[in-house]
């Protein structure tokens, strides 16, 4: 597993943007192939994230380049043939972290806006 080196040719993106701090989410509980990685971005976000397979593969290649994820080459329970899978390295966990952190911070500052916060959905439906 790649403890944490990084690619310097490669810039980080940061900060994530949505389909790679998905993805990173999703890694963060266990191992994954593409497609269960796509089902499992779909069920997190309620159906209101689809990632299509060229934005996928892309966002997957950057991570692997970048450190923040391993390749191995194995079955999974949803899939008995061999695949491709992929997993979380520390360096991608400490990058996740960081990311929810700023993430935390920004929903903190919005939520102290009266303008922007009053509790009540903004486009109507529950919350």
């Amino acid at each position: 597993m790649n403890q944490g080196t990084h690619d310097l040719t490669v810039p980080l993106p940061l900060p994530l943007t949505h389909p790679i701090y998905h993805i990173l989410l999703v890694l963060a509980a266990g191992e994954r192939h593409g497609y269960g990685l796509r089902r499992a971005i779909v069920a997190s976000t309620e159906g209101r994230m689809r990632v299509g397979n060229g934005s996928l593969y892309r966002s997957l290649d950057v991570l692997l380049m970048a450190g923040f994820i391993d390749e191995t080459r194995g079955t999974i329970d949803d899939a008995p043939e061999l695949r491709r899978l992929f997993r979380l390295t520390d360096l991608g966990e400490r990058i996740a972290r960081a990311e929810t952190e700023r993430l935390v911070q920004l929903v903190a500052l919005a939520q102290r806006t009266p303008r922007l916060w009053d509790g009540q959905p903004a486009w109507g439906g529950a919350r």
